[in-house]
C-alpha cells in the first residue's frame, strides 16, 4: 500500500462536519487577507491610471512653456519643434478670470484653445466650442448650468489706463467636458484662443503654454532631453504628469510600504492555516500512524500534505478574485464609499490591477503556505511510526 488516492485521504480528513467548517472558516480567513491587500495595492494603481490618464486628456504628453513668458505661435516655433518623433502639437493662451454665476463668482483658469489642434494632441473633444465657452462637469453641476445658459466671465484689462478694472464679457455656455480630475472639472474652461485674443487685446498668435503629442509614449523621457537639449534657452519642457509627481512618487512608496504592512492581515490568516493543520493532525493521527503502519510511505504522505496545502492556498486566491471585484463594486455604488474629490484629487477610486500585482500577492502567500507546510511536517517526521501508534493506543 504504497500508494493512496490523494482523494481518499482527503475524505478521511474531510469525514468530520467539524473538520469541514474549520477548512471552510481558514480558507474564508485566508481568502480576505489576499483580497484585501489586492484592494488595497489595486486601489493605489487605479488612482495613478486614472490619474495620469485624467492628465493626459488634458495635457496631451508633454507641455512646455516659454522660459520669457509669451511667446508667438509661429512659423519659428515650428521650426523648433520640427522632430521626428513629434506627432502634432498645439498652442494655448490660459489666463485667470472670475466666472459669475448665481451672484456667486469662483475663480477660473481660462484657456484658449484651437478647438481642432487641442482635440487631436489631446484626445478631449471640443466640437461644439463656437463663439461660447465650455465649462467643467462639476462646474456644471455646482451652478446648474445647460448648454445654451449664460456666464459671465470677469477678466483683468491688460491696458494700462484701465489698470484696477475689469473687462466682464457674457459668454453662452457651448458644451460640457469631464477630464475626470476633480479641480479640473471645476475650475478649468475652454474658449476659442482668437476670441480671447481680440477680449484681452493681445496679439494674434500669442501663447503662454504648448502642448505635444509623440507618435511613441514609450520615449517620453528621450523626447523631452532632446527638445531640451535643442531649446534650452527658449522653452522647459515637462511629461503631462509632471504637475502632480510628488503626489505620484508618494503613492508609489506608501504602495509598498501599506504592502508590506498588511502582510501582518496574511500571517493573521496562516495562524489559521497552522490551527487548521494541528486539529487535523491530532484528530487523525491514529488514521495517518495506521496508513503509514499498513504501508503508505513518507514520500506519499508528505505529497499529500503539501497537496492540501496548496489546494488551501490555490482555493482562497480564487475566492479573493472574487471578493476584489466585490469590494470594487461596494467603493463605486455605495455612497458613503465616495472620497472628496476636492481633498483626493480624484472624483472615485476604481481597483485596477495587472498580472504583477496577482503575482507579487499570490506568491508571498503561497510563500507563507509552503513555509507552514515545511515546518508542520518537519514537526510530524521527529515522530517515529513507534512513538505514533503508541500513543494512539495508549
Amino acid at each position: 500500500m504504497s500508494q493512496l488516492p490523494l482523494g481518499s485521504l482527503f475524505k478521511i480528513i474531510l469525514e468530520r462536519r467539524s473538520s469541514k467548517r474549520f477548512l471552510l472558516g481558514t480558507i474564508g480567513s485566508f481568502s480576505f487577507s489576499i483580497a484585501v491587500i489586492l484592494s488595497t495595492i489595486g486601489l493605489m494603481d487605479g488612482f495613478e491610471l486614472t490619474l495620469k490618464k485624467a492628465l493626459a486628456n488634458s495635457n496631451g504628453d508633454i507641455k512646455f512653456v516659454g522660459k520669457n513668458g509669451f511667446f508667438k505661435d509661429d512659423a519659428q516655433l515650428a521650426e523648433k519643434l520640427n522632430q521626428e518623433f513629434i506627432d502634432r502639437f498645439t498652442s494655448i493662451l490660459q489666463v485667470e478670470a472670475f466666472a459669475l454665476a448665481e451672484e456667486e463668482s469662483k475663480g477660473v483658469l481660462l484657456k484658449g484653445v484651437k478647438s481642432e489642434e487641442f482635440s487631436d494632441v489631446t484626445g478631449m473633444n471640443l466640437s461644439s466650442l463656437k463663439d461660447g465657452v465650455i465649462i467643467g462637469s462639476k462646474f456644471q453641476k455646482k451652478y446648474d448650468l445647460k448648454v445654451g445658459d449664460s456666464i459671465v466671465l470677469a477678466f483683468a484689462s491688460g491696458k494700462a489706463k484701465n489698470q484696477g478694472s475689469a473687462i466682464l464679457e457674457s459668454f453662452r455656455v457651448d458644451g460640457v467636458v469631464t477630464h475626470g480630475i476633480y479641480e479640473k472639472d471645476f475650475r478649468f474652461l475652454y474658449m476659442d484662443k482668437t476670441n480671447l485674443e481680440k477680449i484681452l487685446s493681445y496679439k494674434e498668435g500669442v501663447s503662454n503654454l504648448g502642448l505635444i503629442k509623440i507618435k511613441n509614449l514609450e520615449n517620453l523621457k528621450t523626447s523631452i532631453k532632446a527638445l531640451s537639449m535643442k531649446n534650452y534657452e527658449d522653452f522647459s519642457f515637462d511629461p503631462y504628469w509632471s504637475e502632480f509627481e510628488v503626489l505620484l512618487d508618494a503613492v508609489k512608496v506608501e504602495k509598498f510600504s501599506i504592502s508590506i504592512i498588511l502582510q501582518l492581515i496574511v500571517i493573521v490568516a496562516i495562524i489559521n492555516v497552522v490551527a487548521f493543520i494541528i486539529f487535523i493532525s491530532e484528530i487523525k493521527a491514529q488514521d495517518f500512524f495506521m496508513l503509514r503502519a499498513l504501508g503508505l510511505s513518507l514520500k506519499s504522505f508528505q505529497q499529500f500534505w503539501f497537496c492540501l496545502l496548496l489546494f488551501i492556498w490555490f482555493i482562497s486566491c480564487g475566492v479573493a478574485i472574487g471578493l476584489v471585484q466585490l469590494f470594487n463594486r461596494f467603493i463605486l455604488t455605495l455612497p458613503f464609499l465616495k472620497i472628496p474629490g476636492d481633498i483626493y484629487v480624484l472624483s472615485e477610486l476604481d481597483v485596477i490591477l495587472d498580472y504583477f500585482d496577482y503575482s507579487y500577492v499570490f506568491g508571498i502567500s503561497l510563500g507563507w503556505t509552503l513555509l507552514i507546510g515545511f515546518f508542520t511536517m518537519r514537526r510530524m517526521k521527529k515522530k517515529s511510526l513507534v512513538e505514533g501508534l503508541r500513543q494512539e493506543f495508549s
